[in-house]
């Protein structure tokens, strides 16, 4: 998947690599909405993704941001100075991409955190207001549903989205998708809490879907639900947390 280059995940969601990350476009009857934004800098690559999909910046209706990570959050300065598109992101983190609170280091080593704080809060890029503070359970005012799901772990404010008509979910980095193809945790170097994290996962086995789509990895087209109860399970055999529907 090359930089800028939309991929089609299913109808109407794509996908666009930019810097750090990928950009997840949802489309439907000639409006869009960006999730996550990548690094700062990243705003000429989403312009250009969404120009190879026939979209202006008069079609963009909002960014979420699925937390406040640089490379989720970075770009958002730079994509709102050139489209003047709102912003949108859970409450948590609100304060953090308004610049109002010094946003924290991704790295959970204590002194590696200190030493590249000042490296981290430059790759935020410039503060942006939220225009939309959202919680658990919010729909997203779109063509089609757009639920948000407070996930909790991997950062305290992090969102996953569900679009249940599509039977897809966006994951932001809750999950990762490597090692041969398979489902993972989210890496635990740069998790606020691990446990939290597994913990959270546990609200996807109530939604419907057979997609995921990730931030920095291939989507999973087919058998998503299904893997991720497997990876609870094993998970749960493993003495991390107890994992509903273990049995299953």
């Amino acid at each position: 998947m090359r930089l800028g280059r939309p991929i089609t995940i299913t109808d109407g969601v794509f996908q666009i690599r930019v810097l750090g990350a990928r950009v997840t476009v949802l489309m439907q009857n000639g409006a869009a909405i960006l999730v996550d934004a990548g690094l700062w800098g990243s705003q000429g690559l989403i312009l250009n993704g969404l120009e190879s999909l026939g979209l202006s910046r008069e079609h963009l209706r909002m960014v979420v941001v699925t937390h406040a990570h640089p490379d989720h959050s970075g770009g958002l300065g730079g994509l709102v100075q050139e489209t003047g598109i709102s912003v949108g992101a859970h409450k948590l983190e609100a304060d953090i991409i308004e610049g109002r609170v010094m946003p924290p280091s991704p790295l959970q080593s204590r002194l590696v955190g200190r030493i590249t704080q000042p490296a981290f809060s430059k790759l935020m890029g410039a503060p942006v207001p939220v225009n939309e503070r959202l919680e658990d359970g919010d729909v997203i005012p779109f063509g089609t549903e757009v639920r948000v799901v407070h996930m909790p772990g991997h950062t305290v404010g992090s969102i996953a989205l569900h679009l249940p008509r599509k039977k897809t979910i966006i994951v932001g980095d809750a999950l990762q998708y490597k090692l041969a193809r398979r489902l993972t945790p989210p890496a635990p170097g740069v998790t606020l809490d691990p446990q939290m994290a597994m913990s959270s996962l546990e609200k996807l086995l109530d939604l419907e879907f057979d997609t995921i789509c990730f931030s920095h990895f291939p989507p999973m087209r087919k058998g998503g639900a299904l893997a991720l109860r497997a990876l609870l399970r094993q998970q749960s055999s493993e003495g991390c947390f107890a994992a509903r529907g273990s049995a299953a």
